[in-house]
């Protein structure tokens, strides 16, 4: 039993909470009694003149518990909303259902028209997010290639980290509640997606294919202490996945072709992440396997990519501490112009400088060391045994509006320095070997459709019966 004193004491307490409390119910009772009374009065008023009136849906006087700030986008989506044209020309302004169709041929490297449009549609509806639910129709699809699949898989899979930190945060304003996959029976289609595709990337549902050879998405961060490091492991992993490869088919890489391998690999990785102005690099490969009749065979993409300045870009920029290259890709343009070789939307000046960067020693930093993309083509072509057509196997480089396409019609040929001290390679596309002559539009293309960063992806058809010098039963490359 308490004692008479702190019963007192504490209903004393309880009147002055109750006096409290009483008066913070009546203050909001005659604001909420005052905003009614100015409601009646706006309902009559619009009455008297002709008019209907829409009364506020939600009242100030039903507070709410304050939310923390909206989280940002992810940095890549940031980067992508600030370009105008992003993917295609194509606005999209009519209204979505949220159904959208993958592309029968969804590849950057060939049918880069339709994939694009289907990634600017895609990015539209996950941006505007005015839907319930976005479907993704696989039944017109019948390839998908690394390159769209991994550049579909980064869209979606940052856009549902932003939206999900948003409803943790309390946000009820993010209408997408779901996005669905549907016909995707076919097999070829869910060894993609179960192997290095959406549903490996997004879900975290894998499953291993005894005709697959996958090479999940590798990728490194410059914003990561051991960024080098990370990237040296990736470049070993990138060449054993080759070797890998080359053995389902009876084929083995010497020791010469291992070694360049490395090199060249290293090298361009190591320019998507000194040259790029955005943190990621990306690296993924496929190869599936094939047995038809007496034919064995095996198809193998890989691509690299990362988001930030085109090629172009990166030149253009006053900041590029390579003058000499620039002077030199200044004076070129200066000669086409004269020569009225740059066609608006067909072959313009960024095209030029795009071609002009991949040659034999030209990079964007003041460094001994070329790019190394002759090599890196000439190396994944070797894979199939000659640098021939087969028309099958193609490389693309893709930067900005620049696309160009190697699929052997061309040759890589040799050059030496001036003085003779050192050969170098090129690749102009053109008969005459001389990046002064305009190169074939066919391969050397200005594209409506902009890539933001540069994409370097090939699909290689590699046969059994392809080379050459057998080693303990294996053929040698």
């Amino acid at each position: 039993m308490r004692r008479p004193e702190q019963q007192s004491q504490i209903s004393f307490k309880g009147w002055k909470s109750f006096l409290k409390s009483f008066k913070r119910r009546e203050r909001y009772r005659l604001r909420k009694a005052g905003f009614q009374r100015h409601q009646l009065n706006m309902k009559i008023t619009a009455k008297a003149e002709g008019r209907v009136y829409n009364s506020q849906k939600k009242s100030p006087f039903l507070h709410g518990k304050k939310l923390p700030p909206k989280p940002d986008y992810p940095i890549n989506i940031r980067y992508l909303l600030t370009i105008p044209e992003l993917f295609s020309r194509n606005q999209h302004n009519h209204r979505e259902d949220g159904h959208l169709f993958i592309p029968q041929c969804f590849s950057l490297i060939e049918n880069y028209e339709d994939s694009f449009d289907f990634l600017k549609r895609l990015f539209i509806v996950l941006h505007r997010n005015k839907l319930d639910e976005i479907i993704l129709d696989y039944s017109k699809c019948d390839r998908i290639d690394v390159d769209a699949s991994i550049y579909m898989d980064v869209l979606l899979a940052e856009f549902i980290a932003y939206i999900d930190r948003c409803r943790k945060l309390g946000y009820n304003d993010i209408l997408i509640k779901g996005i669905t996959p549907i016909n995707f029976e076919k097999e070829n289609i869910q060894k993609i997606l179960l192997s290095i595709g959406a549903f490996r990337n997004i879900k975290g549902i894998s499953f291993k294919f005894p005709d697959v050879e996958e090479l999940p998405v590798l990728i490194n961060d410059q914003n990561n202490p051991d960024v080098w490091k990370n990237s040296e492991i990736d470049q070993t992993t990138i060449v054993d996945y080759i070797i890998k490869c080359m053995k389902r088919l009876g084929r083995e890489l010497t020791i010469e072709t291992e070694t360049s391998f490395y090199k060249v690999i290293g090298e361009v990785m190591s320019n998507a992440e000194e040259h790029s102005t955005m943190p990621h690099r990306f690296a993924i490969g496929y190869f599936q396997e094939t047995h038809i009749d007496d034919e064995h065979f095996g198809i193998f993409n890989f691509s690299i990519f990362n988001f930030g300045d085109t090629i172009y870009q990166t030149f253009k920029d006053e900041k590029c501490p390579n003058k000499k290259a620039v002077k030199q890709m200044t004076e070129l343009s200066e000669d086409y112009t004269k020569k009225g070789w740059f066609r608006k939307s067909s072959f313009e000046e960024e095209t030029l400088w795009t071609l002009y960067a991949l040659q034999d020693g030209v990079t964007s930093k003041e460094k001994k060391r070329g790019n190394g993309s002759i090599q890196y083509i000439e190396n994944f072509f070797k894979l199939k045994g000659d640098l021939n057509n087969d028309d099958i196997s193609r490389l693309v480089v893709l930067s900005g509006n620049t696309r160009i396409l190697f699929d052997g019609t061309y040759n890589i040929i040799e050059k030496m320095k001036e003085g003779g001290k050192r050969k170098y390679k090129m690749i102009t596309f053109n008969n005459s070997g001389e990046i002064s002559d305009v190169p074939d539009k066919n391969f050397v293309t200005f594209a409506p459709y902009f890539f933001p960063g540069t994409m370097i992806s090939a699909r290689i058809l590699i046969k059994f019966d392809n080379t050459n010098e057998p080693t303990n039963g294996n053929q040698s490359l």
